[in-house]
């Protein structure tokens, strides 16, 4: 085809302007297919939730994860450290608890005693007012045939404070509780409904009272202490250790030093980890006029043999 007559003039060739056309033709029947594909992709990724992301995602990557957390490699501890605990209010003791912590069978074994139990003629109150916590830990290493290691004298409401910054702990009570003690050097009253609740430290300390005192419950009191140490001894407190430590030798009278502490730190990431499964047991002792039977403290004195 010729546009001008003149020189110059300028031809189109009849074959690539067929060509021309076709590609056009090509190019606009791709941009279709293109457009369709994108618009179908789109409505099928809204319905079955398809993404760049989660194609490329492992299915099972959030239950490899949970595997891999759960088989993580505690480290090797053993032993058997004994510990007394002690809490008081104005000088006057309120009872006594014995704790091993069994790493050689990952388990917490307590014993707890009234302050009235009586020792080779004195009691245990007359022993801590009159010459302090390390005279207690001696009479009570007599009494149970073993060594402990390590005292811890709380007053009472330092000792609730911190119980309290541990965490809630839930203890199910099997029936209402209305008690009042006015009597005491240091009185005080349990009013607590029956069914499980969070225990408060101010109400743990009465409650062990009530049962030792009172109830003539003595297992009962060993179940509020190792309900705590089962609990509260947990990972998510591991992870302020550090800080727990602080508040605690601020709170505490104690022979357990900050060296006894950095060396303890795998015993207490065996103790603080989830999936380890501690067992807990409780040493029941009977009384006869403030005396521990022979029966049950023979049988008592073998949770705490080291």
């Amino acid at each position: 085809m010729r546009i001008f007559k003149n020189r110059g003039d300028i031809f189109f060739s009849k074959t690539n302007k067929e060509k021309s056309t076709e590609q056009k033709i090509l190019l606009i029947a791709l941009v279709i297919i293109v457009l369709f594909s994108l618009v179908f992709m789109i409505c099928v990724g809204a319905k079955n939730d398809f993404s760049v992301k989660k194609f490329f995602e492992p299915e099972n990557l959030s239950t490899t994860q949970a595997v891999e957390e759960s088989t993580i490699e505690l480290p090797q501890v053993s032993g058997k450290t004994n510990y007394i605990v002690t809490v008081s209010e104005k000088e006057s003791l309120l009872f006594a608890e014995l704790i091993q912590v069994d790493f050689d069978n990952t388990s917490y074994k307590v014993c707890t005693l009234k302050p009235s139990t009586e020792y080779d003629g004195s009691t245990l109150s007359y022993i801590y007012s009159h010459s302090g916590v390390q005279n207690v830990k001696s009479a009570v290493e007599n009494m149970f045939s073993t060594s402990i290691d390590y005292y811890i004298d709380f007053e009472k409401d330092k000792f609730a404070d911190y119980y309290d910054s541990l965490g809630e702990v839930n203890y199910a009570v099997s029936s209402d509780i209305k008690y009042k003690n006015n009597k005491t050097t240091v009185p005080y009253t349990v009013r607590i409904k029956a069914g499980e609740q969070v225990i408060k430290g101010s109400q743990a300390v009465n409650l062990v009272r009530y049962y030792l005192e009172s109830g003539n419950n003595q297992s009962g009191a060993n179940d509020i202490l190792l309900t705590s140490l089962s609990k509260q001894l947990n990972a998510e407190n591991f992870v302020e250790k550090d800080s727990f430590f602080q508040d605690f030798v601020t709170k505490a009278n104690t022979n357990i030093t900050v060296r006894d502490y950095a060396a303890a730190d795998d015993k207490i990431t065996v103790l603080c980890n989830s999936q380890n499964g501690i067992s807990i047991y409780g040493a029941e002792i009977k009384y006869k006029n403030n005396k521990i039977t022979k029966k049950t403290l023979q049988k008592a004195k073998g949770y705490f043999t080291k």
